[in-house]
């Protein structure tokens, strides 16, 4: 199978890592220059994207920054995006079913997912995160190695959640604790209220 991979940092060397482990045996890099091949495989530059859809690649987002990952995707938005997904990240009932119908979302390994959980399109969701019941993803957002998200949470477009932090009960499918368009939630912060759209918060609680 064939995957090109935006990036060419040391998150797409880690998505590169998945895509290996899941069949893919020959994978391209893309970056903004061109450079030595990275862990054995072709740096090439955006230029060349036409030429891998003609040999029938599919292609992922390899990016931690939410932006960045929504920039790629409008300036590429027609490309055949897969799913990455680990074979140690797990799953609810009907819940990876939930996230096969999406598209360029990348699971690391350890992921939990419990059931019930809307998913988007764009998603990262690394070592060891954990998101439970009720739950709604929107497209573009991180949440990084650790961090919590319990039930009747959302998360709204490019939401980014750092190292070990976490985000507490909502009340309800209607009043779901919100972190919002493109807010930040720091390492170890603990998300007790909503976070407004374009929000920077950390500490404990989260503010």
């Amino acid at each position: 199978m064939k995957l090109a991979i935006f990036g060419a940092s040391g998150f797409a060397r880690e998505t590169s890592d998945i895509a290996e482990r899941t069949g893919y045996d020959e994978i391209f890099f893309i970056g903004k220059t061109a450079e030595n091949p990275i862990q054995g495989h072709p740096v090439i530059l955006e230029e060349k994207v036409p030429s891998l859809v003609r040999g029938g690649f599919s292609f992922i987002i390899g990016i931690g920054s939410p932006a960045a990952r929504k920039s790629v995707w409008s300036r590429f938005p027609e490309l055949n995006y897969v799913n990455l997904i680990h074979p140690s990240a797990t799953f609810g009932s009907g819940q990876l079913e939930e996230v096969q119908k999406r598209i360029g979302n990348i699971i690391f390994a350890g992921a939990r997912f419990s059931n019930r959980i809307r998913m988007g399109n764009h998603g990262v969701f690394y070592f060891n995160c954990t998101v439970a019941h009720d739950c709604v993803m929107e497209d573009f957002v991180t949440v990084c190695p650790g961090a919590n998200l319990s039930g009747n949470v959302r998360l709204k477009e490019g939401a980014y959640l750092g190292v070990n932090s976490c985000v507490i009960q909502g009340g309800s499918e209607a009043e779901k604790m919100t972190v919002g368009r493109f807010a930040t939630v720091g390492a170890g912060a603990v998300v007790t209220k909503n976070v407004p759209d374009h929000r920077i918060v950390k500490g404990i609680p989260a503010k």
